[in-house]
């Protein structure tokens, strides 16, 4: 007979240390007397006008790959259309989608056309730049002082926004209070713009992604492509 993979108390310890990550309650909020002022600065992530985003992109996948490319951001706040496009640093192009209602793949060669790749990508973009579009349910303050805003996401997910007090930020989202499945962090944030960008998957979208702003420009609308 063939012996287990791992002795059951090292099993249980993995376990464990899988759940500490992923398996994070929903923060405990302080209720606020100042709720209106809480919701506007939960907004202060989300632009109000057309961007596009340079950044680069440092990649740590799941089996220890990792790797640096370029990613191109236009989003409209309005229209809430999304363009996006990932190249190498030699400029040639790996993946290139557009969501405007429906979400369009023109490019996607290997890694990225892993399936739902696409559809991932664009719900972590939208979560960047584009403010919830679910019901609020509740609004206050951390026992840090940091403002939280948490609104109702769909398909039965909870979106909690954070505003630290230095305008740094965070946006992470849950399948219920206790299984958290992705964390968005802003840092460096100057006029608005984060100079720095942190995004973690957990359970089967496990991934980091380490973002570091190149260029930042607004557009008009006129301009979008």
């Amino acid at each position: 007979m063939k012996a287990p993979l791992l002795p059951r108390s090292r099993f249980w310890i993995v376990m464990w240390a899988v759940c500490l990550i992923s398996c994070s309650p929903l923060p405990v909020i302080k209720p606020t007397d100042q709720t209106a002022a809480t919701v506007r600065k939960c907004r202060q992530p989300f632009l109000d006008t057309p961007y596009r985003f340079v950044h680069a992109i440092e990649a740590a996948l799941p089996g220890g790959g990792s790797g640096t490319v370029l990613g191109i951001t236009v989003f409209n706040p309005e229209s809430k259309a999304i363009h996006s496009a990932i190249f190498t640093l030699e400029g040639f192009v790996l993946f290139d989608a557009r969501y405007d209602g429906k979400l369009v793949v023109s490019r996607a060669l290997p890694p990225f056309n892993a399936e739902r790749f696409a559809e991932y990508m664009m719900e972590d973009i939208r979560l960047i730049f584009l403010p919830p579009e679910g019901r609020l349910l509740t609004a206050g303050t951390l026992e840090d002082g940091s403002a939280i805003c948490r609104y109702e996401g769909n398909q039965e997910t909870i979106i909690d926004v954070i505003v630290h007090r230095d305008d740094s930020w965070e946006i992470s989202t849950y399948r219920n209070r206790y299984e958290r499945l992705r964390t968005i962090s802003g840092f460096s944030v100057r006029d608005g713009i984060p100079g720095m960008l942190e995004l973690t998957g957990f359970e089967s979208r496990n991934y980091s992604l380490r973002l570091k702003v190149i260029s930042a420009e607004p557009l008009s609308r006129e301009t979008i492509p």
